[in-house]
């Protein structure tokens, strides 16, 4: 698929919009989200904090030219948002959790996954921390192609990539691009169904 390229700052308004809707109905993201009012349009404000203090500066973001999706990978060696960014992630985190209580259950969740991830790639590696496309434009191979620039690095590289995702559908296109699962779990501290993918 052509168009696809490299996000800038200047496209988080229309990635965390993207990103809202292709995530609705996401049952981890429902979990973060919970019952509370404006879901979307705390979506939005919790996916525009990430894009701005928890992607690496967008460093392996990718779009395409009419943002039908995104894909926001963390390079080797990449840690999270550091000290600084923490903080000015929190004020979107804990509204898109719908308080700071929320925000704990979620943040504990979060951090079992990342247990797991240490467990099953503990070398250096690309991890695909989100990839999400337009609701109507799923099918389309959008989110095969914003997948390919970095999965063409990590072949070049000889390093592994690792995702989780909690929708099962999603199992098959990664399948598709290599991953297998290494891991079915329920994700700590919820009822919701996890899988767990390594492409060596």
């Amino acid at each position: 698929m052509s168009g696809v390229r490299r996000a800038t700052v200047g496209d988080i308004p229309e990635l965390a919009a993207t990103l809202a809707r292709a995530f609705a109905h996401d049952p981890f993201y429902e979990f973060i989200v919970g019952d509370a009012p404006e879901r979307n349009q705390r979506m939005r404000d919790g996916w525009t904090g990430f894009l701005r203090h928890a992607s690496n500066g967008l460093s392996h973001t990718y779009t395409t030219h009419d943002h039908a999706g995104v894909a926001v990978w963390h390079p080797p060696g990449y840690t999270g948002a550091g000290f600084i960014d923490s903080l000015r992630l929190l004020p979107s985190a804990t509204r898109m959790a719908g308080g700071i209580g929320r925000l704990r259950d979620v943040s504990r969740a979060m951090a079992a996954l990342e247990q797991h991830r240490r467990l099953h790639a503990p070398g250096p590696h690309f991890y695909l921390s989100v990839l999400g496309v337009e609701p109507e434009r799923q099918g389309e191979g959008i989110g095969s192609a914003l997948m390919r620039p970095v999965l063409d690095l990590a072949s070049g590289a000889k390093l592994p990539a690792y995702l989780e995702t909690a929708t099962g559908r999603n199992v098959l296109l990664y399948e598709r691009a290599g991953f297998v699962v290494v891991e079915e779990l329920i994700i700590p501290g919820t009822d919701i169904h996890g899988w767990l993918m390594l492409r060596a």
